[in-house]
């Protein structure tokens, strides 16, 4: 089995940090977070420090983009909980600084299928409902690492009608 690298995008620390509890140490999954650098000379405390601190000068949606650039994974376990326009402006962003990177999104019943569609249209790979991923998010993300999407079954309809049409 080959190992998937992935790192979650949540603006709410919280929750980001119960999403990493649930994959670290799952067979197959590397989890990547801001543990400190790895890159040999560079290894002080102070810059150890420096890596993990948000910066205050720019928005919460730049950091994490900042942040995964950084960490670059195979795989971005993304929230979308933020307004329309910064849930999307974040999409695009990501799509820009990791392109090679997978996406599955992560919301609860308040988002819209159409906001889910419109970020799989960007070219999210998967989504996970907030509710559901304790039991879905380790397949979801090996999944997706392979190259495969992970959809609710519910979904799949609708996005066979985007694409017919």
């Amino acid at each position: 089995m080959q190992t998937v690298t992935v790192a979650v995008a949540d603006v709410d620390r919280d929750r980001r940090v119960a999403y990493e509890r649930l994959l670290h140490g799952e067979e197959g999954i590397t989890l990547l977070s801001n543990a400190g650098p790895n890159n040999g000379d560079r290894n002080d405390h102070a810059f150890a420090n420096r890596r993990r601190e948000q910066r205050t000068d720019v928005s919460a949606c730049e950091n994490e983009v900042a942040r995964l650039k950084r960490l670059k994974p195979s795989v971005m376990l993304v929230s979308m909980d933020m307004g329309e326009d910064e849930d999307h402006a974040l999409l695009l962003s990501l799509r820009c600084v990791c392109p090679e990177s997978h996406i599955v999104l992560l919301a609860d019943d308040a988002v819209y299928d159409s906001k889910i569609l419109q970020a799989l249209a960007i070219g999210a790979r998967g989504y996970l409902k907030h509710e559901t991923a304790e039991l879905h998010i380790s397949k979801a993300v090996q999944v997706v690492g392979r190259g495969e999407a992970w959809v609710p079954r519910k979904m799949l309809g609708r996005i066979m009608d985007r694409v017919l049409n």
